[in-house]
C-alpha cells in the first residue's frame, strides 16, 4: 500500500536526503519534503492518490498555503521539458553541470536535482555559507570548469543575484555561467538593467510548485537585448490571460491534487486550466506573444522568493503578544515594495493604552521573533491608533498602504 515518508530537508544533509527520496520512490511511496523543524499536518495513507511522488508545500497563489502532490511522472515531464528548452538554446542537458544553492523542500531547489537525475548531467550542491563567500564560490566553479570543460548552469532568486552582482568575485562568478534561471519573485527592473550592463546571461522564468517549476522562460539572448518579460511557454504548456489580466495555465504536469483544510481538492477547472493568482499581460517580442508578469492578485506577498501570507504572520504575532502579555490590542501585517526583496512585511499596531512608551514594547516583540526567517519579520512597525477593520471585518489593504505613505515607523 502506498504510504507517506517524511524526509526532513536539512541543507547540511542534502546528499542523505536525496538518497532517502530515491529509496522511497523505489517503494512507490509519496515523499513529504519537510522544511527543518516542520510541524505540518499531513494526510493519512488511506486517503492517498495512487503512485509515487513528492508532497511539497505551496504558498498557493490564492487562498493560503497547501500541500501539492506532484507525481513522479510530472517531475520527470517537467525535467524533460526544461531539457528541450536547453537544447533549443544550444546546450546539451547531459553535458551541463548544475549548481544548486536553493533548498530541497522548495520546488525551485528540488527540480535542479531531479533534472540531474533525469538528464544524467553533472551536479553539485552549493551551501548557503559558500553563497555568502563569493571568492570561494568563484574558485570552486573555476576548478570545475578547468577539470570538466563543461558549461555551468544554475537557478537563483533575485535576492541572491543582488547580493553577488556588486561583489567583484561574485560578478565574475555570475559572468562565468552559461545560463542563470532567475525566478521565485519578480526581477526588479534596475537589477535586470545592471545584469545586462555586466553581460550576465540571465534567463528570467515563471513557474510554481503547482506546475513543477518553470512553464515560461526568456532566453539569455532576448534578455540581453532588453526584454523584461518571462519569455514564452515551454513546449508542453498553454497560457491564457483573460480580460482581468488573470494568468491561467494548462499543462499535463499540473499537481495531481492539493491537500487543504484536511481534504483533497482539485487544482484545475473542468477543462484542465489552473488559475495561477498572478496578473500578467502579453508583450510583443520578435513578432510573438511573450508573457510579462504584473504582480500578485491577492494579499499574498513574495519576499525574496518566499510566498508569505500576512494573515499567518498576524496570527503568530498575536499568539506571542497574548502569551507574553504585551499591551497591543490589534495588529495588521501587509506587504510593501522593497528594492532588495521585491516586497517586505510591515506591521501596523494598535496599543491598548495611549500613554504607553511604544519603542520598548516593539523592541521586546522584535526580540521575541529574532529567530524567524527574515522574510517573515516585519521590516517596520507603525503606531496606528485608528487601526480597524471594515464592516465585513476585513482589512482594507489599499487604505492602510496609503496611510503608511504619510506616517513614520516606530523603529
Amino acid at each position: 500500500m502506498t504510504k507517506i515518508a517524511v524526509v526532513e530537508c536539512i541543507p547540511e544533509k542534502n546528499l542523505d536526503c536525496s538518497k532517502e527520496i530515491l529509496k522511497n520512490f523505489e517503494k512507490h511511496n509519496w515523499v513529504y519534503l519537510a522544511p527543518p523543524k516542520d510541524q505540518t499536518k499531513i494526510p493519512t495513507s488511506s486517503t492517498l492518490p495512487e503512485g509515487e511522488g513528492i508532497i511539497i508545500s505551496s504558498g498557493g497563489s490564492l487562498g493560503g498555503p497547501n500541500l501539492c502532490f506532484q507525481s513522479l511522472k510530472n517531475l520527470t515531464n517537467s525535467a524533460l521539458s526544461t531539457g528541450k528548452w536547453l537544447k533549443n538554446h544550444g546546450l546539451k542537458p547531459n553535458e551541463c553541470i548544475i549548481l544548486n544553492s536553493l533548498p530541497l523542500h522548495h520546488i525551485s531547489g528540488f527540480m535542479p536535482w531531479w533534472r540531474h537525475q533525469t538528464w544524467g548531467s553533472g551536479y553539485y550542491w552549493i551551501s548557503n555559507s559558500i553563497m555568502h563567500k563569493p571568492l570561494q564560490l568563484k574558485q570552486f566553479s573555476e576548478a570545475l570548469t578547468n577539470k570538466y570543460r563543461r558549461p555551468l548552469i544554475t537557478s537563483l532568486v533575485p535576492t541572491q543575484l543582488l547580493s553577488l552582482i556588486d561583489d567583484p568575485d561574485g560578478l565574475e562568478w555570475l559572468q562565468s555561467l552559461a545560463i542563470i534561471w532567475v525566478g521565485g519573485s519578480m526581477l526588479p527592473t534596475d537589477l535586470a538593467d545592471k545584469a545586462r550592463r555586466k553581460s550576465i546571461k540571465l534567463a528570467p522564468c515563471y513557474g510554481s510548485t503547482e506546475t513543477v517549476a518553470m512553464v515560461t522562460c526568456l532566453s539569455p539572448q532576448d534578455f540581453l537585448k532588453g526584454s523584461n518579460s518571462v519569455g514564452f511557454p515551454l513546449e508542453d504548456v498553454e497560457i491564457e490571460i483573460n480580460k482581468r489580466n488573470s494568468l491561467k495555465i494548462k499543462t499535463s504536469r499540473i499537481a495531481t491534487s492539493k491537500w487543504k483544510n484536511d481534504k483533497f481538492e482539485s487544482i484545475t477547472d473542468t477543462n484542465g486550466w489552473w488559475e495561477a493568482g498572478d496578473l500578467a499581460q502579453y508583450i510583443t517580442l520578435d513578432n510573438r506573444k511573450a508573457i510579462q508578469i504584473l504582480g500578485r492578485r491577492d494579499s499574498a506577498i513574495n519576499s525574496g522568493g518566499e510566498t508569505i501570507f500576512p494573515e499567518d504572520i498576524e496570527m503568530e504575532l498575536m499568539k506571542i503578544i497574548s502569551k507574553n502579555q504585551i499591551p497591543i490590542k490589534d495588529i495588521f501585517v501587509l506587504g510593501v515594495s522593497d528594492k532588495k526583496w521585491g516586497q517586505r512585511l510591515v506591521a501596523l499596531t494598535k496599543f491598548k493604552e495611549k500613554e504607553l512608551n511604544r519603542y520598548p514594547i516593539i523592541s521586546l516583540l522584535t526580540d521575541l521573533i529574532e529567530n524567524w526567517e527574515p522574510s517573515k519579520k516585519p521590516l517596520n512597525w507603525y503606531d496606528c491608533p485608528k487601526l480597524s477593520r471594515n464592516i465585513n471585518k476585513k482589512w482594507e489593504i489599499k487604505k492602510w498602504q496609503d496611510w503608511i505613505a504619510f506616517n513614520r515607523p516606530i523603529n
